[in-house]
């Protein structure tokens, strides 16, 4: 009765020892090693033609969505005031500038920056497009007519955000100077 009660001692799985068994195991049922995962070959055969068809399909439309996630429009900024501040202000990265600069900013984000003159027509148009205005404004001078009617068109097309920046404050000496400059 008590030999009944006793567990039998289970084989080992892992180890130097279990692996020569099993090699020696499958030596004699005549598998060698390469062949012992293929031993169920309808496990891996193809069940239908349609359902690896789908399989197929859908794993190459996955992979290529990932390449053409669609990228949100960049963030359009303009940059007016002044021809000499404009320039200032973007002379520090580049020494010529031609045209619209887009910085990268992450993956989904991206802002453009554009320059723009004082012809009328140029401030129509960026005003229908633009998302964000950086008006600078020379402290010492004030506003200029050009800012107000840069204003008269936002006004008509739709009013974006405006930024003001002020420039040449480090010319002021006088702390109440300056501070009435600002107020104003």
């Amino acid at each position: 009765m008590e030999t009944e009660d006793q567990k039998k001692h289970r084989k080992k799985n892992s180890g130097p020892k279990a692996a020569k068994k099993k090699k020696r195991h499958l030596q004699n049922l005549q598998l060698g090693d390469e062949d012992s995962g293929k031993r169920n070959p309808k496990a891996f055969a193809v069940q239908s033609a349609v359902g690896m068809a789908r399989s197929f399909h859908r794993t190459q439309d996955l992979k290529t969505r990932k390449h053409h996630m669609p990228v949100p429009p960049p963030i359009v900024a303009v940059v007016t005031g002044p021809p000499k501040l404009e320039r200032a202000l973007c002379y520090n990265k580049f020494t010529e500038i031609r045209g619209p600069v887009t910085i990268v900013s992450g993956k989904k984000y991206r802002l453009t920056i554009i320059e723009c003159g004082c012809d009328i027509n140029m401030m129509i148009d960026l005003a229908k497009v633009v998302d964000l205005v950086l008006m600078l404004i020379d402290a010492s001078f004030g506003f200029e007519m050009e800012m107000f009617k840069f204003l008269n068109i936002f006004q008509v097309h739709g009013f974006p955000k405006i930024m003001g920046v002020l420039t040449h404050l480090d010319s002021f000496k006088a702390r109440l100077r300056l501070k009435k400059k600002k107020k104003n």
